[in-house]
């Protein structure tokens, strides 16, 4: 399972299919409207299924759309978790990307459970024609905002942890940034970011990127290939995977994506240590010094920004590249988050 990269903004990843199965409902109301959930859970799920939730999104306030996504739950039967990650893949990954995490906690913490879903705009997402793109970036909010209040209805008394894998990592740290702001309390109890994309690499041309911003305002669904952003450069993802093999070996590869999810992704990344200043929850940051989209200098300085009350741990692996969860570090990775997952119990 190897994430694909070629672009200082993006990620691919390599994994097996995901097999169906039950289906929830629930409604997501305008920001500051009760999230509530109007169906239960249809039977005891236990690894790795991946059922379905509805959002109904307001977006604009005055028009209503149904929005249907899968989502991977991987728990211990019989055993209610006191512990639930809320996990976000990476650009073009999809829920499976958490499978070696899981397994891990399944056998080793079964205390803690794990539910993935899959992002708007990636290769699982339902509406085809919208892959590779967004149409609003506030939608990764509302969607993982309403996800959270699913899993929150479902296990009222667990500590709900946000985990995003790069690209994840900007959508739940600009997510959170967003409810400080308004004034709201905290939406999660603790934050993990594996891989995080702090900045915008100093090699990538500045007129490329401008250029891209420039026309994205004209032509916001105009599409590129990240090929083309990279300008042919291939882009080691693990320690024996690039870029190259993901189209021959993952079903949800998209080609081409369009400008304006390029360029909200890039804004986002911009944003990144103004959004690590907002943090108030116990905060795990994972980076590998191989890792071709950030260096670990860029890295300390965006933990640097993160208060000093709020607690917070940097895990550096140095021969670790960007996709950590698959790389020969993995069990040292897996092994990490564990151990932190159980200091949040002290």
């Amino acid at each position: 399972m190897c994430q694909k990269v070629i672009c200082p903004v993006l990620h691919p990843r390599v994994a097996p299919p995901s097999p169906a199965g039950d289906t929830f409902r629930v409604r997501a109301l305008l920001p500051g409207r009760l999230l509530q959930l109007v169906t239960a859970l249809a039977v005891a799920v236990v690894a790795s299924c991946a059922p379905n939730y509805t959002l109904v999104n307001h977006t604009p306030p005055e028009e209503v759309r149904n929005e249907t996504f899968q989502y991977r739950k991987w728990a211990r039967k019989n055993v209610e978790p006191d512990t639930v990650l809320v996990a976000l893949h990476g650009f073009s990954g999809a829920s499976i990307d958490y499978e070696n995490l899981a397994k891990h906690l399944l056998k080793e913490q079964p205390e803690s459970a794990v539910y993935a879903y899959e992002v708007r705009g990636q290769g699982r997402d339902p509406k085809k024609d919208r892959r590779g793109d967004i149409d609003d970036p506030e939608n990764w909010s509302v969607d993982l905002l309403t996800f959270t209040a699913l899993v929150r209805d479902m296990h009222p008394d667990a500590r709900i942890v946000w985990f995003g894998e790069s690209m994840g990592g900007l959508i739940l740290s600009h997510t959170y940034h967003e409810q400080i702001e308004q004034g709201l309390k905290p939406p999660c109890d603790a934050i993990a970011i594996s891989s995080p994309v702090v900045k915008i690499r100093d090699d990538f041309p500045a007129w490329k990127k401008e250029l891209v911003r420039g026309v994205s305002k004209v032509a916001p669904r105009a599409r590129i290939s990240l090929e083309t952003l990279s300008g042919g450069e291939e882009v080691p993802m693990t320690a024996d995977s690039v870029h190259s093999e993901q189209s021959e070996t993952n079903s949800w590869h998209i080609e081409k994506h369009t400008l304006r999810l390029l360029v909200a992704l890039a804004e986002m990344i911009e944003q990144m240590p103004e959004y690590a200043a907002d943090f108030e929850v116990p905060t795990l940051v994972l980076h590998g010094g191989k890792d071709f989209f950030t260096n670990a200098d860029d890295v300390k300085d965006f933990v640097g920004h993160i208060p000093e009350t709020t607690p917070h741990r940097r895990l550096y692996y140095p021969e670790g590249h960007h996709l950590l969860m698959y790389d020969d570090v993995k069990d040292e990775v897996v092994e990490d988050i564990a151990g932190w997952l159980d200091s949040l119990r002290k």
